[in-house]
């Protein structure tokens, strides 16, 4: 008896554990569709001035905006990031400081992993101001599961600029400015649309609403199974 008993239980608690997981995954499905809704229309917005100090609550998020100002080559930055592609490799990140003495980091393209120790910044004059236009990110927040940094090798896993301002002793803006412009550096791959932000939460929910289904089946079988034979 107490052997059916765990049987059935285990049964019942898998079916509604896929069933949690799928409702999860819904839940997840709308949570990332009001993300690419909000891209696609901040996207399509352009700011007159760069928001230095930041505005409430990331309002200003994957808009874009143009700034002028010089790199700061010296303070290179490798992010480790993998492309659009699903390749390996590393996001370039360079402190910018504005015409008017601020500082902002900008992503300037992506490179293939094993491009690392090969890399230069030959294709960027410190002396000569840019005028660089992309897509404002804003600062992410550290979570437990990401690595630390590898301040030795300038291996970086978090676009957080707190952590890049104690670093480099310097106070920037909240706000990223990510390049857009696919010609801007040659030696770089620069990627991003708005509509290539995945989202495969429903693909993830039919599974698990799938599995579940499929248990059902092979419990309410077996139930069948076992009254077909008790009747024999």
């Amino acid at each position: 008896m107490i052997k059916n008993f765990s049987f059935h239980f285990i049964f019942l608690v898998t079916i509604c554990f896929l069933l949690l997981l799928g409702y999860w995954q819904t839940q997840r499905l709308e949570w990332k569709m009001n993300i690419i809704n909000s891209v696609e229309n901040n996207y399509t917005l352009k700011l007159d001035k760069f928001p230095f100090e930041g505005g409430i609550d990331k309002e200003f998020e994957f808009m874009q905006v143009e700034l002028k100002g010089s790199f700061i080559k010296e303070k290179l930055m490798y992010f480790f990031k993998s492309n659009l592609s699903g390749m390996s490799g590393f996001e370039i990140v360079l402190p910018l400081k504005t015409e008017n003495k601020k500082y902002v980091y900008v992503i300037l393209g992506w490179i293939p992993y094993d491009f690392k120790e090969s890399f230069n910044l030959d294709f960027i004059d410190s002396n000569k101001e840019l005028i660089v236009n992309g897509a404002l990110i804003y600062s992410k927040e550290r979570k437990p599961l990401i690595p630390e940094n590898e301040y030795s090798a300038s291996i970086w896993y978090l676009l957080n600029t707190d952590e890049m301002d104690n670093f480099h002793k310097i106070e920037s803006s909240p706000y990223i400015l990510k390049i857009i412009d696919q010609n801007k550096f040659e030696n770089l791959l620069i990627e991003f649309e708005p509509s290539n932000i995945t989202n495969n939460h429903l693909q993830y929910a039919v599974t698990w609403f799938l599995l579940s289904i499929v248990i059902l089946i092979m419990y309410i079988y077996y139930i069948r199974q076992g009254i077909t034979k008790n009747e024999v």
